[in-house]
């Protein structure tokens, strides 16, 4: 969850959480602005665990893995933390700056002493390994490395077995689908930046047309 969506003033105490569930869940921290990459993580390690693997995302507006309106996003937050087992990092180019995944992976390692991983996605490993997550054996976004995470958080359930062919596909399908939504970021930061270098020499002329009346006087 991004900073950017947190009320502002300080953060209230956690209050009565719950114990740890006996069953995995894998909190995907992340930017808000990637909400749509976190989904098709989501839907990834439920489709190779046909459901098996919850997890939560604070982002979902589709489903009930988000935070209800109404709720108060700390405790909501805190409480999952607390019942997690494992807690996976993505990082973006525009996540990678961004504070509040570091409060999330912070609090799951050091205070509830939960499994941290970093995924870099689109951006080198070498820039997720660094501060904080220097510590952690982090991943890029391999084929290799996915199904390596994939069969790891799978391994939180006894009676689950993956089906080699299963993963393969739907690890591709992922990389697919993010390589689709990374392909747009760059093409809108692209234009963005078009747009704005176009924009300063024409508000500079215009500054300059608005000053010719008093030059000429």
């Amino acid at each position: 969850m991004s900073e950017i969506d947190k009320p502002k003033g300080g953060a209230p105490e956690a209050e009565s959480l719950p114990t740890p569930s006996s069953g995995p869940l894998v909190f995907i921290s992340h930017d808000t602005r990637d909400a749509d990459l976190a989904e098709a993580f989501s839907k990834l390690l439920k489709s190779v665990s046909a459901g098996m693997i919850k997890t939560f995302r604070s982002s979902d507006k589709k489903g009930n893995e988000g935070i209800d309106f109404g709720d108060e996003w700390y405790k909501r937050l805190m409480s999952r933390l607390q019942t997690t087992s494992d807690v996976v990092c993505l990082f973006t180019e525009r996540s990678l700056d961004r504070p509040w995944i570091l409060f999330e992976a912070g609090v799951a390692k050091g205070k509830l002493n939960t499994p941290v991983v970093g995924i870099a996605l689109g951006v080198p490993l070498t820039r997720v390994s660094t501060g904080p997550f220097y510590q952690f054996q982090n991943m890029d976004d391999s084929e290799a490395d996915l199904a390596k995470l994939v069969h790891q958080l799978a391994r939180r359930i006894p009676t689950l077995e993956l089906d080699a062919d299963v993963v393969k596909d739907q690890i591709a399908a992922f990389k697919k689908v993010k390589d689709e939504i990374l392909k747009k970021l760059s093409s809108r930061e692209g234009k963005k930046d078009k747009e704005e270098a176009e924009e300063s020499p024409i508000a500079k002329l215009v500054e300059e047309m608005k000053s010719l009346p008093s030059r000429v006087a």
